[in-house]
C-alpha cells in the first residue's frame, strides 16, 4: 500500500495489517445476499493482502494498477460473496500501458498516480447469476458517487456515498481522476468549494471516506435504471489546513474516472478471444453506450 504526500514528495510503503472496516462512515457493512446491487463486487487477494475488485465481465475483474503491478498472476484471487461465496484464481494481469506508479504526465494539479487502473482476467469465468457492470460514461463533476469496499477483508464489505467534488483531466481534456472532502457535522471541515450547505456533508449513515486499503474499491453512479461503474478509488487525501490522519473529517479521497479508458478495457477484453462469446458481445457493446495512494494538497479550498 503506497502513500504519497505531494509537500514533500515522498513516497512511504505501509506494511499490513489492514483495517477490515473499510471506508469510514457511510452505510456500514451490506449484506451478502444474491440478490445485493453489488454482488458483482469481490475481495481481491494479492499475495496476502486483502482488497477489491470490481466485475465488469464475467471473466474479468477491475481494480487499481497500484495494488497488482509486479505482481504474478498465480498470487492474485477474487472472492465472490453472494449468498454463497468462492474464489477464483487470477490468469492474466493488465496494467494500463500507461501506469507510471507516479504523477508523470499529470496535467494541472493533478497529484495523482498516473493512469492507476488494471484489469484482472479471471482463469474461470464467475457464474450466470453475479452481474457486472456498465461504465458509466456522463459526467462525474457534482455527482453522488456510491462506494463498496473489502478493504482487509474477504467476507466483509461496506458501502458510503460521497460527491465529486473536483475533476482533473489528461493533456487531450478527457477526465481522468476525481477528487471529494469528507465533510463533517459542519462546515469547518469543508475543505473543496465555498463554505455552502451544498458542499457540506451528506449526512450520517451517508458520507463516507477512503482509508488505508480501500485500493480498487468502487465508485458507481445509478443512472438509467442501473447500478454503473463510475471509478475505480486509488488515493486519499489531505489538505494543507489539516488534518493529515487518516479518515478524519476534513480529509478525502478519490480515484480513476472510467469514461475515459473505455477503450483501453475493451480491447484488453476483445484481445484474447478471436471470435467473442456472448457475453463479451453484449459487454462491449455497453462499454459502447456507457495500497491506497495518499496525495497532500497545497491549498484549503479548490474551487
Amino acid at each position: 500500500m503506497k502513500k504519497l504526500l505531494l509537500a514533500g514528495a515522498f513516497v512511504a510503503t505501509l506494511a499490513l495489517p489492514f483495517s477490515a472496516s473499510a471506508l469510514v462512515g457511510g452505510a456500514g457493512v451490506a449484506d451478502n445476499s444474491a440478490s445485493s446491487p453489488w454482488a458483482g463486487v469481490g475481495s481481491l487477494n494479492v499475495g496476502g493482502g486483502l482488497f477489491t475488485g470490481t466485475l465488469i465481465a464475467p471473466g474479468y475483474v477491475l481494480t487499481a494498477a497500484h495494488l497488482v503491478s509486479g505482481a504474478s498472476a498465480s498470487d492474485v484471487s477474487f472472492q465472490i460473496n453472494a449468498g454463497t461465496s468462492y474464489t477464483l484464481a487470477a490468469s492474466e494481469i493488465y496494467i494500463n500501458p500507461d501506469y507510471t506508479a507516479n504523477t508523470t504526465g499529470n496535467t494541472g494539479s493533478d497529484p495523482t498516480n498516473h493512469n492507476d487502473l488494471a484489469i484482472i482476467k479471471l482463469a474461470t469465468p464467475v457464474g450466470v447469476d453475479i452481474p457486472f457492470y456498465s461504465l458509466y460514461t456522463g459526467s462525474l463533476q457534482g455527482a453522488d458517487l456510491n462506494f463498496v469496499s473489502y478493504a482487509g477483508s474477504s467476507t466483509v464489505k461496506k458501502t458510503g456515498e460521497n460527491i465529486a467534488d473536483m475533476v482533473f483531466t489528461n493533456a487531450a481534456g478527457t477526465n481522468q481522476t476525481y477528487l471529494f472532502d469528507f465533510d463533517g457535522p459542519d462546515l469547518s471541515t469543508n475543505r473543496i468549494g465555498a463554505n455552502t450547505v451544498h458542499n457540506g456533508t451528506l449526512g450520517a449513515n451517508r458520507e463516507a471516506s477512503l482509508v488505508t486499503g480501500d485500493s480498487g474499491s468502487a465508485a458507481f453512479v445509478y443512472a438509467n435504471g442501473q447500478w454503473q461503474l463510475a471509478g475505480i478509488n486509488t488515493f486519499e487525501a489531505t489538505f494543507s489546513a489539516g488534518p493529515t490522519n487518516s479518515g478524519a473529517y476534513g480529509t478525502g479521497g478519490g480515484g480513476v474516472v472510467l469514461a475515459g479508458y473505455t477503450n483501453w478495457i475493451a480491447g484488453v477484453m476483445a484481445a484474447p478471444v478471436p471470435e467473442p462469446d456472448e457475453w463479451v458481445l453484449l459487454v462491449l457493446g455497453g462499454l459502447l453506450m456507457l495500497g491506497l495512494a495518499r496525495v497532500q494538497f497545497p491549498r484549503e479550498n479548490y474551487v
